[in-house]
């Protein structure tokens, strides 16, 4: 096998690892707006709650549209390592540029959503935070 499909292999099993990410992290994004979604639904922030909510769910569709990509790109190549099937330099760099563009749109899309959802939840959290320094009396 050429050096180059090794380094297809190589940068597909990163974005493999990055995707297990996105999903632990997803997970925690929901539990996060589970957590407050009470105060989310408040006329203070829901517009910007239902399109970050909105948005999450197009990064959870395109993560696995990604996983399913990248799958049968690691397929190719361990096919291809085995000898079962004749290596395609061409086949497999059409293949990965396509599959680091939905990467780094992914990985940027991913960044923004995080950022969003957590200056929601702060906004919520300083308005829930009492006032220190005032006195009693």
């Amino acid at each position: 096998m050429s050096a180059r499909s090794l380094q297809y292999y190589v940068i597909a099993r990163r974005w493999a690892s990055d995707l297990e990410f996105f999903n632990i992290e997803t997970a925690f994004f929901h539990r996060l707006m589970d957590d407050y979604f009470i105060r989310l639904c408040d006329k203070a922030y829901f517009e910007q709650f239902k399109h970050t909510g909105k948005e999450l769910l197009k990064l959870e569709e395109e993560s696995a549209r990604a996983s399913a990509l990248l799958s049968l790109q690691l397929k190719h190549v361990e096919l291809m390592a085995e000898d079962i099937i004749p290596e395609n330099a061409a086949d497999l760099a059409v293949d990965q540029v396509r599959l680091e563009y939905l990467m780094t749109n992914l990985t940027r899309d991913y960044r923004e959503v995080k950022r969003a959802l957590f200056q929601l939840v702060e906004r919520i959290l300083k308005e829930d935070r009492p006032i220190t320094g005032l006195s009693a009396n």
